[in-house]
């Protein structure tokens, strides 16, 4: 079993300050974190492949020595584990010989049965080995090539390649999703702690001893859990690679959008990284209040159905309406600049239009991880915004004359429960897709995806978190919702900062903001419980 301690407790805005000697130069550093993160804080990094601040703290891989001062003189200790102490005085290669060697040798003795895969490997580019290498090693092979190198991985897997050598296994299958290139693994068992203590399904464990220690699953058992990508994204070499993402695209010419996940409504902050005018992968982007780390493989794979079935562009036309009343409908995926050009629609028809809200799918419990379990994500929006439940129109469906849906494919979330709608003579659609609301519609106009257009939405902590835009439409004609929304309400929106504005005159906890103001990691409203 591997080595298993506390979570670190990461500085905040609230910590005390401390102050401690580095180098033998009083700094100020915050006082309730491990020195790894308090070093961090004043502008030195410390190189470590084991330690990740989301995860437990296990204290193996030993690449964050540090020397500090104590009783019986100065010692090497692991920075990931310290805690910081008022006066404490440590010393970092700036000034110690020892530290700079001793990370040398952990180094050394990393790489030193490591295969030189570099060209091949799909974490080339982002590799914390690479990086510590770079920064702390630079040494010359000592490795006498009569010996060869000491491969890690399971017995079972093992085999003698045409130099003779005796390999560890290559592109081992754990699961639907994960491939496991045993020689790679460095043990420093990110991915066990993951398993265990993020997701809560002990489904990775060390086995073996020593040097003979290997990554693996229970006898019989695969590697199968809605966040088991995440093994990809905390393993700092190419052992667990995603079967998507492999050989795909070189990470170094990969551009990245950061953006929000409109599928939950707790938004998960993540990267779009593409090229090519396509979407390769979707990774998580670190936000401490939201989803720190960690991303759903739901989330994660959603974006392979962007580009497809998609509706095309169409030369907008004044659309009039009708006698009798009419049903706005906004999706969960429409944002605050969307619902703000829909209540300019609503405006222009009179009391005879009525604005509504939501989704036709089932809420589940949270996961305590990345979702919420609302797949409505903007609902926080909308409630601001003053929209009725979507519920609520299936009961007086029998009212309205025309129904106007936007992002909202209701008959696609609950055919049963939507049929109720098709008494409403007259229906428009909005949609990215030739999806079944599309498909129903009397009118159907393609608009652009949310991973495509610049915005904003509120999510369940009440955070008002940014979307941006990725340049990978599929049809440069198409226009955003809110564009397209205005247009028929008779008014213009040129971009989504003029949108925006319109969202502070409707919201007044808005009021102030501006996307400027608005950090990556979002801003929480007055009133907020995050």
């Amino acid at each position: 079993m591997s080595n298993y301690y506390n979570m670190p407790k990461l500085p905040t805005e609230a910590s005390p300050k401390v102050e401690i000697f580095v180098d033998d130069k009083a700094v100020m550093v915050p006082g309730d974190t491990n020195l790894l993160e308090a070093l961090k804080a004043v502008g030195i990094e410390t190189p470590h492949v084991c330690y990740h601040p989301y995860l437990p703290v296990s204290g193996n891989c030993r690449q964050c020595l540090v020397e500090q001062e104590g009783p019986r003189g100065r010692m090497l200790v692991i920075s990931c584990y310290t805690p910081v102490t008022p006066g404490m005085k440590i010393y970092t290669p700036a000034s110690s010989a020892r530290v700079k060697n001793a990370r040398k040798a952990t180094q050394e003795f990393m790489l030193v049965n490591h295969p030189l895969d570099c060209p091949i490997c799909d974490k080339a580019g982002e590799c914390t080995l690479q990086e510590n290498y770079m920064e702390c090693g630079q040494n010359e092979s000592r490795l006498r090539p009569e010996y060869g190198k000491n491969y890690h991985g399971n017995p079972a897997h093992q085999f003698v390649d045409a130099k003779g050598q005796v390999r560890g296994g290559k592109h081992v299958d754990l699961g639907p999703r994960v491939l496991l290139d045993e020689e790679r693994c460095v043990q420093c068992d990110r991915c066990v702690r993951f398993m265990r203590s993020i997701a809560g399904s002990e489904q990775l464990q060390l086995a073996g001893r020593a040097d003979h220690t290997y990554i693996t699953t229970f006898p019989g058992e695969k590697l199968d859990h809605e966040y088991d990508l995440c093994v990809t994204d905390v393993c700092p070499v190419g052992a667990m690679t995603a079967k998507y993402f492999r050989f795909q695209k070189r990470v170094w010419l990969l551009s990245h959008t950061p953006t929000v996940s409109m599928d939950d409504s707790l938004g998960a902050n993540i990267w779009l990284d593409h090229a090519d005018g396509r979407i390769y992968r979707v990774m998580p982007r670190c936000n401490p209040e939201v989803n720190r780390s960690w991303l759903s493989n739901t989330s994660r794979l959603a974006f392979q159905e962007f580009d497809k079935n998609r509706l095309p562009s169409m030369e907008l036309h004044k659309v009039t309406f009708g006698n009798g009343k009419i049903a706005i409908v906004a999706g969960g995926t429409c944002t605050m600049e969307d619902l703000a050009a829909m209540k300019m629609l609503k405006e222009s028809l009179g009391d005879r239009a009525e604005l509504f809200g939501g989704s036709l799918l089932k809420v589940t419990a949270p996961d305590g991880i990345a979702k919420s379990g609302d797949p409505c994500a903007n609902r926080a929006g909308m409630k601001l915004m003053g929209f009725a439940d979507v519920s609520e129109l299936l009961k007086r469906a029998s009212e309205f004359e025309t129904l106007f849906t936007v992002n909202a494919n209701l008959f696609g979330e609950d055919a049963n429960a939507a049929k109720v709608l098709e008494k409403i003579n007259t229906r428009v659609a909005l949609t990215p897709f030739d999806d079944e609301t599309a498909k129903k519609a009397s009118i159907a106009i393609g608009v652009r995806h949310w991973s495509e257009v610049q915005g904003t939405m509120v999510n369940s902590l009440n955070i008002v978190q940014k979307l941006s835009a990725c340049p990978v439409c599929p049809d440069e004609g198409l226009k955003a919702p809110y564009a397209v929304v205005a247009f028929l309400a008779g008014e213009k929106l040129e971009s989504a900062a003029d949108a925006f504005k319109k969202v502070t005159e409707y919201v007044p906890a808005f009021a102030g903001l501006s996307y400027d103001t608005i950090k990556s990691t979002g801003k929480l409203l007055e009133g907020g419980n995050a």
